[in-house]
């Protein structure tokens, strides 16, 4: 039986810490309370992500940025679209991923990425993870964002995932483990922040850090 494991990207490997600096220090230099503006920024995201009929993720980070200026009453946030876009795609993956999915994909394991972003910015973040990764589904291509059960059940019926042996692996608790209980995935969570879980959503293993998986066994 194929053995297939499905991960998310943004928190899971990809460390996007330096769009939050970003975003923080736009607001410093600004004279602006950086943790209202970084509160502002994903209060928008997600306020446009799940509230909004389906927009491309490039195109709902320039919104997030006008919604910036007009809370905060200020114009500098859209002026930096260009830049949190670029940032967006010099992402870099924590140290120990692209090694980790190496010495997975050499035990015999498929590997799929499920993410919320659009070609345009994954193709670079693909580079930096070392194009490891035999299928990418993207919200882009399902026109609905994690964690909207149509993702999992559309890369569910893409895979063929009930007929193969199968884990997702992500770090958004409320974005990747929730659904993947509602639809009975075996899961793995990625808790890099030390929160603690919820016990409606077991069964589901737990690691800090993606190497920790290595010593799991995911057959």
């Amino acid at each position: 039986m194929e053995k297939i494991l499905t991960f998310d990207c943004y928190g899971t490997l990809i460390d996007t810490k330096p769009i939050y600096d970003a975003i923080a220090d736009i607001a410093k230099k600004n004279e602006l309370d950086s943790k209202d503006a970084l509160n502002t920024y994903v209060s928008y995201e997600d306020r446009l992500m799940y509230g909004e009929a389906y927009m491309p993720y490039d195109k709902l980070i320039k919104q997030v940025l006008e919604y910036c200026d007009m809370e905060l009453n200020i114009d500098v946030f859209s002026k930096s679209y260009d830049e949190i876009i670029s940032l967006h795609k010099t992402l870099k993956p924590f140290k120990e991923v692209v090694e980790t999915l190496k010495i997975i994909h050499k035990k015999g394991y498929r590997l799929a990425l499920m993410s919320n972003s659009v070609h345009d910015i994954m193709d670079y973040n693909l580079d930096a993870l070392d194009n490891i990764f035999d299928d990418v589904f993207l919200a882009e291509d399902i026109c609905a964002y994690k964690p909207n059960l149509e993702f999992f059940k559309y890369v569910e019926e893409k895979l063929k995932l009930k007929e193969k042996e199968h884990c997702h692996i992500a770090k958004g608790y409320w974005w990747d483990i929730v659904p993947c209980s509602k639809l009975g995935w075996r899961k793995i969570w990625v808790n890099r922040n030390y929160k603690k879980g919820n016990k409606r959503h077991e069964p589901y293993k737990e690691v800090h850090t993606l190497d920790e998986v290595l010593d799991l066994q995911l057959d």
